[in-house]
């Protein structure tokens, strides 16, 4: 039967061949709107919804590995592990299986207990980009079956991406094989030069009260918190050591353009070890960064309040509530954590950039100045931001001294420099030094499109206005839709009598404006540069 091919438009223009083999025509139809509900869902972040869709429709159209593919993710996302293996498993066949659906298939076959078909998946991760696994995999799987799997993991390759996860587990297998002593010593030469803090804890909590030493000192609250919930070692097996591994692989890998990788692999991790606390943050996180951000609410609310990585798990739920815009939310919750006894510089600060995104300049300023008092006065970042509220609340007198306190612990950071003297240029303060400052900034990134536009705009703001005018110029060709650098070109250009290029860059400048720029930069296009624009 030849394909069909539909189009279905839900936010997105969407085209996909879909073969429906050996169905009859009221199936057939039964099955597209499946899909095409499936896909609209999905569009819109439903994702519970479009899993049951694409269940529906995989179920009518069991050979389709296009829609199995699409299932597959959906599958991982809500945590249907029985539909994510029944996709897996059409892709499979028909040769098309992504490289991480052979990592799933290992985490579940390994939860079923069915070690031989683990080792079958481990198989098809050679020649992937997951193939840098298979020594650590290959090891635990001996281990499994009563072989010395650190004798297996020291006789085989491992490469430079392997050996960052290999001290760590070489170190759990020789606990599974109850060395604890010889163990320690693995866990001290792993860790020798990481400042990794969760692979401290994977060795800490494998062992129990006595990997309290591996902690080091307790300078946060969730070090001290896990080293508060250190009891009987749990059994170290290979579902333990792989879902740390799973969790370490998926934290290296997180980020926007990595999410549905993440996902993967922290569900891997879950399916191993569902007690993981912080696999269960990271999939929260991945899902957030794809969109679904009501689930990853769910997945973050499932983290026990009693856990040690409770603060780690109520810090993303601000995230994910700022995020998808629940401002309100987010900076109730990051006020708690603030307020906290044991909060760190890092919540507070965190909750004190919520209020400035808030507009709530004052109260930012005061909340920084709480995050300085509370250990982080060495802190050019901290000093900066608190400028930035202070001037932004209209109080530049008290926000100078911190932009200067900044500009003084990190003098070889343009961003330091660039504030500062950018500051000085519009708030009328010293100009000669000011523009040393600017200047210093460019030498140090010369680069840097923030840099030249400030340093550009002050030479025109002094008068010289072509020599501004080419800086801005580096500017917009290295941000070219940067609503600020294209604005300031445009007001040269118009001084320099260039008015057809002048309009040029102001519209560019209007493409992605602030609300709070769009109307003056709107009234430079009506009226060109006058004292009111």
């Amino acid at each position: 039967m030849a394909p069909i091919i539909r189009t279905c438009s839900a936010g997105l223009s969407l085209l996909l061949l879909t073969p429906l083999l050996g169905v009859a025509a009221a199936a057939q139809t039964v099955d597209l709107r499946d899909y095409v509900r499936a896909r609209a869902a999905d569009a819109a972040g439903a994702s519970s919804v479009a899993a049951q869709g694409y269940a529906r429709a995989l179920a009518a159209t069991p050979e389709d590995p296009v829609l199995a593919l699409r299932a597959y993710r959906q599958a991982l996302m809500v945590g249907d592990d029985a539909l994510a293996g029944r996709a897996a498993a059409v892709m499979e066949k028909a040769g098309v299986a992504p490289p991480d659906a052979a990592l799933f298939d290992m985490a579940a076959r390994l939860a079923e207990g069915d070690t031989p078909r683990a080792a079958d998946a481990v198989k098809r991760l050679k020649g992937t980009p997951f193939d840098f696994l298979m020594p650590i995999l290959t090891a635990w799987l001996a281990q499994a079956g009563g072989m010395d799997g650190v004798a297996v993991l020291d006789r085989l390759e491992t490469g430079a991406l392997a050996r960052r996860y290999a001290g760590t587990q070489r170190a759990l297998i020789r606990m599974a094989q109850g060395k604890d002593d010889t163990a320690m010593l693995d866990a001290m030469t792993a860790l020798a030069g990481d400042g990794d803090a969760d692979m401290r804890i994977d060795l800490a909590m494998a062992r129990g009260r006595a990997g309290a030493p591996i902690l080091g000192g307790t300078d946060s609250a969730e070090l001290e918190a896990v080293a508060r919930a250190l009891d009987a070692p749990p059994p170290v097996t290979i579902r333990y050591g792989l879902a740390r591994l799973f969790r370490a692989l998926a934290a290296d890998l997180a980020g926007d353009r990595m999410a549905t990788l993440t996902i993967v692999l922290s569900r891997c991790a879950l399916i191993l070890d569902p007690g993981e606390a912080r696999a269960r943050v990271q999939f929260a996180d991945a899902l957030a960064a794809a969109g679904a951000e009501d689930l990853a609410l769910q997945a973050l609310a499932a983290v026990p309040k009693d856990s040690p990585f409770a603060r780690r798990a109520a810090d993303a739920r601000v995230s994910v509530l700022r995020d998808a815009g629940n401002i309100d939310a987010a900076l109730a919750e990051a006020k708690l954590l603030a307020e906290d006894r044991r909060a760190s510089p890092l919540e507070v600060e965190r909750y004190a950039q919520l209020l400035g995104d808030a507009g709530q300049y004052d109260a930012a300023a005061r909340v920084y100045a709480d995050a300085l008092r509370r250990g982080g006065e060495g802190s050019a970042d901290l000093h900066l931001d608190r400028g930035l509220a202070l001037e932004r609340a209209g109080r530049w007198d008290q926000a100078l001294p911190e932009l200067r306190k900044a500009a003084a612990i990190a003098p070889n950071r343009a961003e330091m420099l660039r504030t500062l003297g950018a500051a000085m240029i519009t708030h009328g303060g010293n100009s000669a030094e000011a523009l040393r400052l600017l200047e210093r900034a460019r030498q140090i990134a010369p680069e840097d499109t923030e840099v030249a536009d400030a340093l550009g705009w002050a030479y025109v703001r002094q008068g010289e206005v072509a020599r501004g005018a080419a800086l801005l110029e580096d500017a917009t060709r290295g941000d070219p839709a940067g609503t600020r650098a294209n604005e300031h070109l445009g007001d040269a250009y118009w001084q320099l009598g260039r008015q057809f290029e002048a309009r040029y860059a102001w519209r560019a400048a209007a493409i992605h404006a602030a609300p709070a720029d769009a109307e003056r930069i709107a009234r430079k296009l009506r009226e060109g540069l006058t004292r009111a624009s």
